[in-house]
């Protein structure tokens, strides 16, 4: 009895997933929908490698076959067949974008946004984009090469269907050319400040002298930190240093990192925080809707400030709670 569940599920998953049952999906599954069952279960995960073994053996047509005597039936949802909100209106068609970041290959905390842009998408007949958000990041979560070829298949094999892929890393210049529209526009300045010197005037609300630099003082400046060290020089947005959120007073656009990134080498040494490099590609590439979780709410602050400056259309932003499992740490 117990090798014929499970080669109900293995079959399924195969024939649902090009041929190739997966033993993890199918443990997964056996265990969901047959209580009992987990109160044996090294006995089930040996069963279920030997009986997913056999089903991978058989061609596609074999597999169809066999399946097919099971006359497996979907249960109907008993909450009543739940469906997505619908999306806020918004004029032309629906555009959204999911954009990890290549530190190794997806888990189920970034799958999750993957699947709702999907349905969104799906739903309203719009337009995915992946983004891969390889700005250089920090030293403590790193590009993995790996990842670029990693993430894409992870996402086929979630049968999330994505129109294109755009990498941030081949974005520099552009991102280049709008901190000097910023910066000409006086809402950006080079500050050489020590970090422990900004984290105590961010505190008490007290502006640096950096700050008081002409347009003209911070474009020479800005063509300095190409030819500066790491930690030299930072360049800072304007938000205002009394604002009621401490974190949000003056933050970092750009940052000198002399890191080797695994796609452009060592080309370019001046890059981007990511919620810069959101709020221009956002609007570039007409992003409609944006998926993010809640623990990026100043992120999305930060993206709507910099549209204001620019006049730029607000895509509508949406966040979604986090995902915890008990005893199960999220990552990749």
């Amino acid at each position: 009895m117990l090798k014929d569940i499970i080669l109900k599920y293995a079959l399924e998953n195969a024939v649902k997933y090009g041929g190739k049952a997966n033993p993890g999906a199918v443990i997964g599954k056996i265990f969901s929908e047959n209580k009992k069952l987990s109160k044996d279960t090294k006995t089930v995960i040996q069963e279920v490698k030997k009986v997913v073994q056999e089903v991978n053996s058989l061609n596609r047509e074999e597999q169809k076959k066999r399946f097919s005597k099971y006359h497996i039936k979907h249960k109907k949802n008993k909450s009543g067949g739940k469906t997505l909100p619908n999306l806020q209106y918004t004029k032309g068609k629906v555009v959204m974008r999911i954009a990890p970041f290549p530190s190794g290959p997806l888990h189920i905390g970034n799958a999750r946004p993957a699947i709702l842009n999907d349905e969104y998408v799906r739903k309203y007949k719009g337009k995915l984009l992946l983004v891969i958000d390889d700005t250089i990041g920090s030293k403590e979560k790193s590009i993995t090469e790996e990842a670029y070829d990693l993430i894409p298949k992870g996402l086929d094999w979630l049968e999330v269907k994505y129109d294109k892929i755009i990498y941030k890393s081949d974005r520099l210049e552009i991102y280049y050319d709008y901190a000097k529209k910023l910066i000409d526009k006086a809402y950006a300045y080079v500050c050489s400040c020590p970090q422990n010197k900004i984290r105590e005037n961010r505190r008490k609300g007290v502006e640096c002298p950096c700050r008081h630099q002409t347009v003209e003082e911070t474009l020479k400046l800005w063509e300095l930190m190409f030819e500066s060290k790491e930690g030299e020089y930072v360049l800072r947005i304007k938000t205002g240093m009394q604002d009621k959120n401490p974190a949000f007073r003056d933050r970092i656009l750009f940052r000198i990192s002399e890191r080797e990134h695994p796609k452009v080498k060592n080309k370019y040494t001046v890059w981007p925080l990511l919620e810069f490099s959101w709020a221009i590609d956002d609007h570039l590439l007409e992003i409609t809707h944006i998926i993010r979780g809640k623990e990026l709410m100043i992120e999305s602050e930060m993206e709507k400030y910099i549209w204001n400056i620019f006049n730029w259309t607000h895509p509508v932003i949406m966040h979604s709670g986090l995902l915890q499992l008990e005893g199960v740490k999220i990552s990749k």
